[in-house]
């Protein structure tokens, strides 16, 4: 589980190398709670890079590789992942019951937390009409959380009247999504993730400020 202290968690999708990435990570370290990682990463700095990354920032690094194949290639992806110093990762709920279930037994023996994508920020129809399914789904595998749009605030009350408070809610899209800041947290949401809106501000960490800021006096 992620432990919250301001409630918010950065997508960091960069193509920076390695020592820009720490130096902006640095700069703001104390105003995150995670940091989130996935394609940009993998494909700009690779695994060493990752590892580097994670080695250096005293953070929780959560890969949001929309992990969604059958069960052994996952095996092997959550197996190399710890490798690289992650601590959580984003999967598919659509890869379904029996390629979800081994690995999230893995997931427990490694110390790994899996959070399942059950909603999209844009689009998703076919995961919003199926959300019941999913929700009992993550609660039966024993996933530590869901992944819940900021931008469909309906959907982050729905699913934390079905869980109550043993799971966690992440909460993507805050921003230039369109998600209001603090608007997930008044829904439900335990974290708010935000991207762009501080990566491309030319004054990141106050940036970082005002959501901290907006996510602990939340609000629709």
């Amino acid at each position: 589980m992620i432990t919250r202290h301001n409630g918010l968690i950065l997508a960091f999708d960069v193509d920076w190398d390695v020592e820009k990435s720490i130096a902006f990570l640095r700069g703001i370290a104390d105003l995150i709670d995670a940091v989130k990682i996935g394609w940009f990463q993998l494909l700009n700095i690779g695994p060493s890079g990752i590892k580097e990354l994670t080695s250096s920032i005293e953070k929780y690094f959560l890969a949001d590789i929309k992990l969604g194949d059958v069960a052994h290639i996952n095996e092997y992806v959550i197996k190399r992942l710890k490798d690289l110093g992650i601590n959580g990762v984003i999967m598919h709920a659509a890869a379904g019951k029996e390629n979800l279930s081994s690995v999230v037994k893995l997931s427990h023996d490694l110390g790994i937390d899996i959070f399942l994508l059950i909603s999209m920020s844009s689009g998703g129809e076919l995961y919003d009409l199926n959300l019941d399914y999913n929700v009992r789904l993550g609660t039966e595998l024993g996933v530590a959380g869901f992944i819940v749009p900021a931008t469909k605030p309906y959907i982050i009350r729905r699913v934390r009247s079905m869980i109550g408070n043993n799971y966690q809610l992440l909460s993507p899209g805050v921003g230039v999504q369109g998600g209001k800041p603090g608007c997930a947290t008044a829904s439900g949401a335990d974290f708010e993730i935000v991207g762009r809106s501080i990566i491309n501000s030319y004054r990141p960490r106050d940036e970082a400020i005002n959501f901290v800021k907006a996510i602990n006096n939340p609000s629709c």
